[in-house]
């Protein structure tokens, strides 16, 4: 394990360091593992969770809940707290307005409540973490390809808008039209002003789009909305742990959505 992550550079250790930590908090259910790539993530964070599990198991059961889910087909690894995620289903299966589902046709398109696909995997994924608490590493059942695993790590990651690809075969989203995009950054309490966005101390918990198009029929899409909703969502479990939200916004035109 030490070999594997003697490859990572340091920043990205420290990006991914925090992200677990932000995750082992609960302050959002489950972060992509996006910043570096190793050849057996299975195994690696198998050893990473199990061994702060075991040496904190006796001061502080911070990590307790915290495994890794793995999608073999994508190479995606999802680190995700259990409980959390279990709070999150229930929110879900009560409240339809929680995320935002765009379908990504010729025309984004808002959907009326959250696909089906996506409450059956955190359902699955709730069911498995139950049935075998001691595990600490996970993998997503065959069947989930890109247009239902693209809502549900939106999903788990916390994003208020999500999209949702039309078919599994689509390369192309949202090319050519004005987004409004969102940027949160966590930053220490203490100094949450907006001048420490691009330093140092600022750590980004999310990044996300919405086509400003529905933006201009749909008032709960305004960029107050979304950043209001951001605030509600995550400013009260941040300065539990001495932590405050800044969000930027700007409006954007690219070729090409990555997903």
């Amino acid at each position: 394990m030490q070999k594997t992550l003697r490859k990572v550079r340091p920043e990205k250790l420290e990006q991914f360091s925090s992200d677990l930590c932000l995750i082992a908090h609960g302050i959002r259910s489950a972060c992509l593992v996006d910043m570096f790539a190793i050849r057996d993530p299975v195994s690696m964070f198998s050893c990473v969770l199990a061994g702060l599990r075991s040496k904190w198991m006796n001061q502080s059961a911070t990590f307790a809940d915290i495994v890794h889910w793995y999608h073999p087909s994508s190479f995606q690894s999802f680190i995700v707290n259990s409980r959390t995620l279990r709070t999150l289903a229930r929110t879900l299966l009560e409240d339809n307005t929680v995320v935002t589902y765009v379908l990504l046709g010729a025309s984004p398109t808002l959907l009326n409540s959250t696909p089906k696909t996506v409450l059956d995997a955190i359902c699955a994924m709730n069911a498995d973490m139950l049935e075998s608490q001691a595990k600490v590493s996970f993998s997503f059942l065959g069947g989930l390809t890109q247009e239902n695993l693209v809502p549900l790590a939106a999903t788990l990651i916390g994003y208020p808008v999500a999209y949702v690809p039309i078919s599994v075969d689509q390369t192309s989203f949202l090319s050519g039209h004005s987004l409004d995009v969102y940027e949160a950054s966590v930053v220490p309490a203490t100094s949450c002003t907006s001048s420490l966005q691009n330093s140092n101390q600022a750590h980004t918990l999310l990044k996300f789009s919405c086509p400003r198009s529905l933006a201009e029929t749909d008032c709960e899409l305004f960029p107050e909305r979304i950043i209001k909703c951001l605030q509600s969502q995550f400013l009260e479990r941040l300065s539990s742990i001495g932590l405050s939200l800044l969000v930027h916004h700007h409006v954007e035109v690219v070729d090409r959505v990555a997903l």
